[in-house]
């Protein structure tokens, strides 16, 4: 048997191509392949890895929160789960901007209907309850403008490199899981600072 222990990325490719008439001669041609050299294949097989090196941030519970958030909070630790991180990341921003702009609203502050997520982090980041001085203000303030950097650049990697749209080239497992757990980190400090 020629069998190979697959990264979910890997597995969900080869799933796409087992039905594919082509793509089964090529397996033939290689099981034959390595039969005329080495020992006799009969079957090849592929198995998905459960078993991630990938190191999560867990899921805070939010004191603030919307029906639409909590929706899209379980969408997201399902899709990662069963279909893997890159397809979480579009559940996760949706979660991220839900919850700032529940937060807005409990501090009435005024964001447009269609603010992007940018938009609403800066309107919170700008509100006086959230500028509290704490020792190394400096220091937090440099802290806290590089996370906007990373608010701001989930917009593209959500509409350019996810399933949210159809993209072509996707987010690999590594970077997917970094953008949640970079979006996970943020909303646990905000529901720290605001909760």
């Amino acid at each position: 048997m020629l069998f190979l222990n697959a990264s979910l990325n890997q597995y969900l490719k080869l799933a796409e191509q087992s039905e594919n008439p082509r793509i089964k001669i090529y397996y033939r041609h290689i099981a034959e392949t390595i039969s005329e050299i080495g020992p006799y294949i009969r079957f090849i097989a592929v198995a998905l890895n459960t078993k991630s090196d990938l190191r999560v941030v867990s899921t805070p519970s939010l004191a603030t929160t919307s029906d639409s958030v909590e929706r899209a909070l379980a969408d997201c630790e399902h899709l990662i789960h069963n279909r893997g991180a890159t397809s979480g990341v579009d559940r996760i921003h949706t979660v991220f901007h839900g919850y700032l702009r529940a937060v807005c609203a409990k501090y009435t502050l005024e964001v447009p209907q269609n603010a992007g997520v940018t938009h609403v982090f800066k309107a919170l980041r700008d509100h006086p309850g959230f500028l509290k001085a704490c020792p190394k203000s400096k220091d937090i303030d440099r802290v806290i403008n590089a996370m906007a950097q990373i608010v701001d650049a989930l917009n593209p990697l959500r509409n350019q490199a996810t399933l949210a749209h159809p993209n072509d080239a996707l987010l690999e497992e590594s970077e997917a899981m970094l953008v949640i757990n970079s979006v996970r980190t943020l909303l646990h400090y905000l529901n720290n600072k605001t909760g």
